[in-house]
């Protein structure tokens, strides 16, 4: 067995009813930083009424917030779908880099499966 396999098995278990791989019950899967923080709310006026420069400001402001936490939130689900990482590995460029690596494993995996279904046809 090898390294990702092991690590992917270590780390999730197997839905019985759907079939569908989870992970097993973690308390950082608990604590999203969407349900610690409140975001700035965007303000909106009427049809034909302009924003004055500090709404603008502060619209500007709540999408960055929201665009952060999307990336956030999309490094966190990384986290819990790559197998060769933890909740405490941080970095961004370590996180991409295992996923690249990941990926590349899961296609070979899929070439392997190809390949043993096409002999066993034959």
């Amino acid at each position: 067995m090898d390294h990702f396999q092991q690590q992917f098995d270590a780390r999730h278990a197997e839905i019985p009813a759907t079939g569908i791989k989870a992970m097993s019950g973690t308390a950082d899967s608990a604590k999203t930083p969407a349900a610690t923080k409140t975001r700035a709310s965007r303000v909106t006026k009427k049809k034909g009424e302009l924003l004055t420069e500090d709404e603008k400001k502060a619209n500007h402001i709540a999408s960055e917030q929201k665009r952060r936490q999307n990336i956030r939130t999309g490094y966190d689900q990384l986290i819990q779908i790559v197998p060769t990482l933890t909740p405490s590995q941080r970095s961004e460029a370590l996180i991409l880099q295992k996923t690249v690596e990941y990926i590349k494993y899961l296609l070979m995996e899929r070439e392997i499966l190809e390949g043993q279904m096409k002999d066993a046809n034959h």
